[in-house]
């Protein structure tokens, strides 16, 4: 039975990790062995097959089992090069309807009767009886992390003094510390979000957020069977997200058959998050088309076109060239075949006033200019939407051009943004730390304007 690569992990293809420290990495299933750091590493065909979401464990050593204390212990000592060259066999929690990252009812313990810390003594690391190097062995000899966190407990002279909200914080701390666990999502534009959050990689796609990003699809009205003009300047992220509301992952699906246009700064694009979404090449060559600003403003016509390659190729006439079987081509003429053939595209898709059905921008370039010059392509009734980091660019299109036009309506600025807050029982504060306001979009829609003087 072939794997649904939506729903389930597949090979050759990229996942987002979610570690036990909330921190996300991006890996390839081709690879034989995944290496997590100091959680450790398993052979990726473990893990193939299972659904997007699944909550895995790096399998101890079940020789290492019955140790509680590691006082008297007697482990067999193993170099860091050998713990980093033997993958471990991971276990799937099937069974566990939450699937989340957190600490698990076994490493909980059940003596929470501590009101208040008055009888605590800060004896700072004095109070651990246990040494490094004892939790270093253990980690080395793969013990359980629900007995490698009991051991630090059983050790700890002020644990059953401290609150009981002290003593979850401090489960919550070890665990992330020594658990070796991870989550398996797929390669979505939100995890891949939250992994340039994570690496404060956030400038490389505008510092936009998800709310943003969500609002301004909404606001452009994404659909399966459209045909969009893009300005990407975020390295594809915004070309893999209006896919995803297109196609939703899926290549064959036959009733989707939308194509996106892209407007570029070079010939050669930069698009390196594209290459995450796990499409085929194939499917990404037919179904996106790549314009640099001069070819889709000042394009040449098919004569000229002509006649450019015929100089080329010294005399050669393409009329001559076309006559050939395509059996008979060689690699050379196929080669010239192809570049006619390319540059005839790209004068019929310049030529497609009133074609597309939104123009969705996230540029550097000026936007008034933007506006001015690549409106005309996009069918009247349709929308317009552009994101910016900053708001100041957004009022000068607003007020000094699209306000003043008649070729604009509805024209409106908005923003996503809304500072999140920590609640527990009897606090609430907002959270202080936040990693960008998520940017200002502004929308409107093409219209055939009519001079006002028509009317008197």
């Amino acid at each position: 039975m072939a794997i649904d690569h939506i729903t389930h992990i597949g090979k050759d293809n990229y996942i987002i990790i979610q570690l036990p420290n909330d921190l996300y990495k991006i890996y390839h299933t081709g690879t034989e062995v995944i290496h997590l750091g100091k959680y450790g590493s398993f052979y990726s065909k473990d893990i193939i097959g299972y659904p997007y979401g699944t909550v895995f464990d790096i399998a101890y050593d079940e020789k290492n089992d019955t140790a509680d204390v590691v006082l008297n212990h007697n482990f067999t000592k193993k170099s860091k090069k050998e713990q980093q060259h033997q993958p471990g066999i991971i276990k799937p929690r099937l069974n566990d309807t939450s699937q989340t990252l957190e600490i698990t009812e076994d490493i909980l313990v059940e003596n929470f009767n501590s009101e208040s810390n008055k009888l605590l003594i800060d004896k700072g690391s004095e109070a651990q009886k246990l040494k490094t190097s004892d939790i270093e062995l253990l980690k080395k000899n793969n013990v359980n992390t629900s007995k490698i966190i009991k051991n630090i407990i059983t050790n700890n002279e002020n644990f059953n003094l401290k609150t009981k909200q002290s003593q979850e914080k401090y489960l919550v701390r070890k665990f992330k510390k020594f658990s070796k666990c991870f989550k398996v999502e797929r390669c979505s534009p939100q995890n891949i979000l939250k992994f340039l959050m994570d690496k404060n990689d956030m400038i490389r796609i505008n510092d936009i957020s998800l709310e943003s990003m969500g609002l301004q699809l909404n606001l452009s009205n994404i659909q399966s069977n459209g045909n969009y003009l893009l300005m990407d300047e975020t390295g594809g992220f915004l070309i893999y997200s209006v896919l995803e509301r297109m196609y939703g992952g899926r290549e064959d699906d036959e009733t989707k058959n939308g194509t996106i246009t892209v407007i570029t700064e070079t010939e050669h694009p930069q698009l390196d998050l594209l290459k995450y979404s796990n499409y085929s090449e194939e499917f990404l060559k037919k179904t996106i088309k790549y314009l640099s600003v001069m070819e889709i403003l000042k394009p040449q016509n098919e004569e000229e076109i002509a006649a450019e390659f015929k100089l080329l190729n010294q005399n050669l006439d393409i009329n001559d060239l076309k006559k050939i079987e395509k059996d008979k081509l060689t690699p050379l003429q196929q080669r010239k075949l192809n570049w006619y053939n390319k540059q005839v595209q790209i004068y019929q898709i310049s030529q497609n006033f009133n074609h597309y059905d939104a123009f969705v921008v996230q540029t550097d370039f000026e936007l008034k200019d933007c506006i001015q010059r690549f409106h005309k392509f996009i069918k009247p009734g349709c929308p317009i939407v552009v994101f910016c980091k900053f708001r100041e660019p957004l009022l000068d299109l607003s007020n000094e051009y699209l306000m003043k036009s008649n070729n604009y309506l509805n024209v409106k600025i908005m923003q996503t943004y809304c500072r999140p807050y920590q609640t527990k029982r009897g606090k609430i504060h907002p959270l202080m730390t936040m990693k960008s306001n998520g940017g200002w979009l502004l929308s409107c829609y093409r219209v055939l304007g009519i001079d006002p003087s028509d009317y008197i």
